[in-house]
């Protein structure tokens, strides 16, 4: 007997290795996906934009994109659809959620009313690819694995981008001297370092003594990247999503009680605004047009008043001399590639119809999150806080940056993980509380 128990340990022990390789090997791909989906391949390839959008450079869009990245992102797209085609999937299909899946058909339909309909398609299969990335990930791997990996990606991706300051800072640094680091914008750099911090806050919130401290410093690592970018909504957002977690976590405030409040902050600084629009700008460290996007939100609202409900098409409102936002770059001569609000250019993009079903699929998820073991742990040990303040930084973020199901972005694809993996563990949850079955 002694001998067979021996020989079982041993056959045993080959499986054992092969599966930790396994999941080795998963956490790796993983963080080179969230780097290149980063949009870190502008620095390495050394391709990064040495000067502010202009005339020849907004006519001259290439629409078939960055076809590097492209290629760096096709073979996990390709073999995520297939794992998902091949196991499981009605499950798969399940866990995506209705609402998602509504967006997605909106935009992938609107290539029939868009002025650039192939354009439009690229750009809903990588829209597509990104989410069957996202619910791949959702149904194998755990939160906490997730985000510690997340954490992982962020630390590679921002001490990189100071590496590279050192090297060459004259392509670290944009034309305005903040820093951009690897990446080929200083938002982009500001939303990963966001999403980062969120990932840190999580942990620091549950651990304690050196733990935290190691956490918090990679949260302060994060906030003084945002600084040194410039990039202001990322830091807002993290601002109030902070200001969140301190009204729940000390003050024992509802989700209610807090939207209600950041309802009467919004309207008082909108008060502010009109009022005394100097001072507001003043604080804000922006000038009386938000740094020029003030006149784009007035151009976008007239053009998504003669399209309001299908819009122009998903992706295409700024792609070239052709496009409808021409004209803003014609009359204006500001060369701006996007609306700098996620929710207008929802409204351009897919009309009201695409804009509601894009409200759908962010505050359904993060419902989900507030409500699921709200009240069996502590707030902050609860495994579900990274997912809901993701989902209210992606809410604040997108009042001045594009992150609604912006295809191949490393945001979008943390939603389509935290949507995913709500769902499925809301699911898990409820079977576990069905009394049992007694004949």
């Amino acid at each position: 007997m002694l001998l067979m128990v021996e020989f079982g340990a041993m056959r045993l022990r080959p499986l054992v290795a092969n599966v930790r390789q396994r999941e080795r090997l998963f956490a790796a791909g993983l963080i080179v996906y969230l780097l290149i989906a980063a949009d870190i391949v502008p620095g390495v390839t050394g391709l990064q934009a040495t000067h502010e959008p202009g005339y020849l450079d907004v006519v001259n869009i290439d629409t078939a994109g960055d076809v590097v990245r492209q290629a760096l992102l096709a073979p996990f797209f390709l073999g995520s659809v297939y794992l998902l085609v091949r196991a499981r999937l009605r499950e798969n299909l399940r866990q995506v959620g209705w609402p998602v899946a509504v967006v997605i058909a909106i935009c992938f339909f609107s290539a029939a009313w868009s002025p650039d309909p192939l354009a439009t398609l690229r750009k809903v299969l990588g829209l597509f690819g990104t989410f069957a990335i996202g619910t791949y990930v959702a149904g194998r791997m755990s939160s906490f694995r997730f985000v510690k990996l997340l954490e992982v990606a962020v630390i590679l991706a921002l001490a990189g981008s100071f590496v590279w300051l050192v090297v060459a800072p004259d392509k670290a640094l944009d034309t305005n001297g903040q820093l951009r680091g690897l990446f080929n914008h200083k938002n982009i750099l500001g939303q990963f370092a966001g999403v980062g911090y969120l990932a840190f806050l999580s942990f620091a919130m549950r651990e304690t003594g050196r733990r935290r401290m190691v956490q918090l410093c990679g949260a302060a690592f994060c906030v003084l990247s945002l600084l040194l970018a410039g990039s202001a909504t990322p830091f807002i957002a993290i601002s109030f999503v902070t200001a969140w977690v301190y009204g729940r976590a000390r003050w024992g405030l509802r989700p209610r009680e807090l939207a209600v409040l950041t309802l009467v902050a919004c309207i008082g600084g909108v008060l502010f605004l009109i009022a005394a629009p100097d001072a507001f700008t003043e604080i804000i460290g922006r000038d009386a047009t938000l740094s020029g996007r003030t006149n784009i939100w007035q151009f976008a609202l007239q053009m998504a008043a003669q399209k309001p409900f299908l819009g122009y098409g998903y992706g295409v409102f700024w792609l070239g001399p052709n496009s409808p936002g021409s004209l803003f770059w014609d009359t204006t001569l500001q060369f701006e590639l996007s609306a700098h609000n996620g929710y207008l250019q929802c409204l351009l993009d897919t009309g009201m119809i695409g804009l509601f079903a894009t409200f759908a699929a962010v505050l359904k998820p993060l419902l989900r999150a507030q409500r699921f073991t709200g009240v069996a742990r502590l707030y902050g040990h609860r495994p579900e806080n990274f997912a809901e303040w993701f989902l209210i930084f992606l809410l604040v973020l997108n009042v001045a940056e594009i992150r609604f199901f912006d295809p191949t972005s490393v945001v979008t694809f943390v939603f389509a993980y935290v949507s995913a993996h709500l769902r499925e563990a809301t699911r898990l949850h409820q079977i576990a509380e069905r009394p049992p079955f007694v004949t």
